[in-house]
C-alpha cells in the first residue's frame, strides 16, 4: 500500500514543486530586479556627485586663469597689491591644499600651503619641471584646463603623511598684454570627496577605480589611493571578485550571486562655460578615465531573498503533508474498492462465459448473413450484366443479319460480313468473360489482371452498330499516352466502359458529330481517367445528388432502367477506385475516374 501512497504522491508533488520552483525564480528576478534598479540610482548619484566636485574644482582654477594679470607679474613683491586682495580668497576656500604659480620653465614663483584648515603660508619656491601635470600644462592652449589623477600628496618626492589624496588642476595664465606668463596649480583636497563618494548605502560596497583598474577609493579599504602606500590589495584583481569589470560600457551584472553595477567617469575631451555663456567654453584634458562600480554582497542578496524562500519551503512542508495524507486516504479506500470489485467479479465469471458463448454464436450468424447478401447483391449485378451487356451485341448483330438478308449488292455484303464476325467474336469474349465472373462468385474473389486499355475499349466499341458501322456520326477517341497499361478486372473494366459508351450514344445531341474521348492522365502519382462526351449532358444543381443512384433516371423521353452508372460505381468502388462528374446541359458530360496507386 505503501508503495502506491508514495507513487501517487510523486505524481502529484513533481508537478507542483516545480511551479513553486518557478514561482520561487519568478519573484527572485523580480526582486533582483528591484534592487538593481535601486543600485543603479544610488550609483547614478555618487557619479553625478563626484563629477560636479570635480566641475567645482575647475571652476575655481578657471576663475584664476581668467583673471588679467599686470605684466612683469610678481606675486612675491611685498607691494605687490593684485594679488594681496586674493590672499583672504585663497585661505578662504578650505578645499585649497596648494596654491601655486609656474613660470614657462617650470620653476614656482609663487607658493602657499595650508596649515591645519584655516591659515595658508607662503612657503618655499620648488622647480617643478620634471611633473607630469607641469609638462601637461605646459601644453595647454588658452581655452583648455587639465585635470590630473588623484594620488597621494608628495613633498620633496616623499608620500606626506598622514596620507592625503588630492587632485591637481592646470590653467595656463596670461598678462594683459596676452602673453602667457605661466600656469596656475591648485592642489584640491580630495578627502571629503573620497569620504562622501564611498560611504555606503545599504550594505553595499562602493569602489572607485582608474584607468588600469587600481582602487583609489574603496569602502572595504580604510586608506585612499592603497596602491602608492604599498597595498598589494589595491588592484582588481586583490580585492574585486569579479572579472566583468570594464571601462567599455556601463552595465549591471549578476556573478556569484553579487549584484555588480559598474558607471564610467570620463571628463577627456569635455567642454564647459562655468556658469557664463559669455566665457568661451574650456576643454578638459584628463588622462584619468574612472570607473565607479557599486557592489551588493551576496550575504545582502541572500537577506533579501530569504522571505521568498521561507514561503517557499512553508508552502512546499504543507503541500507534503497534504498530499501524503490525500494520498494514503485515497489509496485506502481504492484497496476496498478493488476488494469488492473482485468479489463481484468472480461472481460475473460465469455470466460472462454464458454471454462470450453467445456473443460467438451471434458472430456466426452475422457472418453467414453476410455472406448471403453479397452473394445476393453478385447474382443480381451477374443477372443485370448478363442481360444489359448482352442486349448490344445481339442486336447488333439483329440488325447487321436483318441488312445481309436485304442487301443484294455483293459488295456491300462483303463489307458486313466481318462486322458480323465482329460482333461474334464480342459475343465470344463476353461469354469467356461471363465464365470467368461465375468462377469469381464461385471463389468469391476478383481476379486482377493487367489490361490493355486501348486494346479494351476497340473491343467493346465492336459492340456497338453506332460504332461498328462507318459513316454513322459517332466517333470514339482515344488519347492514351500517359498510361495505357492497368492492373483491374477485366471484366469490370470491360463493363464499366461498354456502360459509357452505351451512354454516349444513347444520350448524344441531335445534328451534332457526336464522340466520346477516353483521355488516360497521372495526377499525385496516380492514374487517372476522363471520360468526355459531347452529348446532351445533365443538370447538376437538380439531379447531382442522385447521379449514382439506383434506378435514377433524368431524361423521361430516352428509355433506360437507370441501373449503368450505379453499377459503375459498384465496381470501381469495389477496388477502391472512385468516380467524379462534371456536366453542363447541352455541352456534354465528364467523368473522372481514379484508381488506386
Amino acid at each position: 500500500m505503501w508503495k502506491r501512497v508514495l507513487k501517487m504522491f510523486i505524481i502529484l508533488y513533481v508537478p507542483l514543486f516545480v511551479l513553486t520552483l518557478f514561482l520561487y525564480n519568478s519573484q527572485r528576478a523580480e526582486l533582483i530586479k528591484n534592487i538593481t534598479e535601486r543600485q543603479i540610482k544610488a550609483n547614478t548619484m555618487k557619479k553625478v556627485s563626484f563629477e560636479e566636485q570635480c566641475q567645482s574644482f575647475l571652476r575655481n582654477t578657471n576663475y584664476w586663469a581668467s583673471l588679467k594679470y599686470p605684466k612683469n607679474f610678481d606675486p612675491l613683491v611685498e607691494h605687490s597689491s593684485f594679488l594681496r586682495s586674493y590672499l583672504e580668497l585663497i585661505e578662504y576656500i578650505t578645499t585649497y591644499d596648494q596654491f601655486r604659480f609656474i613660470d614657462l620653465e617650470g620653476k614656482e614663483f609663487f607658493r602657499a600651503e595650508r596649515v591645519g584648515n584655516d591659515s595658508i603660508i607662503i612657503s618655499a619656491l620648488q622647480n617643478k619641471y620634471h611633473q607630469p601635470y607641469v609638462k601637461a600644462g605646459l601644453q595647454l592652449k588658452r581655452n583648455q584646463i587639465y585635470l590630473s589623477q588623484i594620488s597621494l600628496n608628495r613633498e620633496n618626492g616623499e608620500i606626506e603623511i598622514p596620507y592625503k589624496p588630492v587632485i591637481r588642476i592646470v590653467a595656463p595664465i596670461f598678462d594683459n598684454e596676452q602673453n602667457q606668463i605661466g600656469l596656475v596649480v591648485i592642489n584640491f583636497k580630495m578627502k571629503n570627496v573620497l569620504d562622501q563618494m564611498k560611504s555606503t548605502v545599504e550594505d553595499k560596497n562602493v569602489y572607485l577605480l582608474d584607468e588600469d583598474y587600481r582602487i583609489i577609493s574603496s569602502s572595504t579599504i580604510k586608506e585612499d589611493v592603497p596602491y602608492e602606500s604599498g597595498n598589494e590589495n589595491s588592484t582588481i584583481d586583490g580585492i574585486l571578485k569579479t572579472t566583468l569589470i570594464s571601462h567599455n560600457r556601463d552595465s549591471t551584472f549578476v556573478e556569484n550571486d553579487h549584484i555588480w553595477s559598474q558607471q564610467s567617469i570620463n571628463l577627456n575631451g569635455a567642454t564647459f562655460t562655468f556658469g557664463s555663456k559669455s566665457n568661451l567654453p574650456k576643454e578638459i584634458v584628463t588622462p584619468s578615465n574612472w570607473l565607479l562600480a557599486m557592489e551588493i554582497p551576496s550575504r545582502v542578496v541572500k537577506a533579501e531573498l530569504q522571505p521568498v524562500f521561507e514561503r517557499m519551503l512553508t508552502f512546499n512542508i504543507i503541500s507534503i503533508i497534504s498530499l501524503l495524507t490525500l494520498c494514503y486516504i485515497f489509496q485506502k479506500n481504492r484497496i476496498e474498492k478493488e476488494l469488492f470489485y473482485k468479489e463481484l467479479e468472480n461472481k460475473n465469471i460465469l455470466l460472462t462465459r454464458s454471454k462470450d458463448k453467445l456473443e460467438e454464436n451471434n458472430v456466426m450468424v452475422n457472418e453467414m448473413n453476410n455472406s448471403l447478401e453479397i452473394r445476393n447483391k453478385q447474382l443480381s449485378d451477374f443477372n443485370y450484366l448478363i442481360s444489359h451487356n448482352l442486349r448490344s451485341p445481339v442486336t447488333s448483330m439483329s440488325v447487321i443479319v436483318e441488312m445481309i438478308q436485304k442487301e443484294k449488292n455483293p459488295e456491300k455484303l462483303h463489307q458486313l460480313l466481318p462486322k458480323l464476325d465482329q460482333v461474334a467474336k464480342s459475343i465470344t469474349n463476353l461469354t469467356e468473360d461471363i465464365n470467368d465472373y461465375v468462377a469469381i462468385l464461385d471463389t468469391k474473389e476478383i481476379k486482377i489482371v493487367d489490361i490493355d486499355l486501348k486494346e479494351l475499349i476497340l473491343e467493346v466499341k465492336n459492340e456497338f452498330t453506332e460504332t461498328l458501322l462507318d459513316n454513322t456520326g459517332f466517333e470514339v477517341q482515344l488519347n492514351l499516352e500517359a498510361w495505357n497499361h492497368i492492373l483491374y478486372s477485366k471484366f469490370y473494366l470491360q463493363s464499366i466502359v461498354h456502360n459509357f459508351i452505351s451512354n454516349a450514344i444513347k444520350y448524344k445531341r441531335e445534328n451534332v458529330s457526336s464522340y466520346i474521348q477516353f483521355e488516360s492522365a497521372m495526377e499525385h502519382k496516380q492514374k487517372v481517367l476522363y471520360v468526355r462526351d459531347n452529348g446532351i449532358g445533365l443538370n447538376l444543381e437538380r439531379h447531382g445528388d442522385n447521379v449514382f443512384k439506383l434506378y435514377k433516371r433524368f431524361h423521361r423521353n430516352i428509355s433506360g432502367k437507370g441501373m449503368g452508372l450505379f453499377l459503375v460505381k459498384s465496381q470501381l468502388e469495389a477496388l477502391n477506385a472512385t468516380i467524379t462528374i462534371d456536366s453542363k446541359v447541352g455541352e456534354g458530360t465528364t467523368f473522372k475516374l481514379i484508381f488506386e496507386k
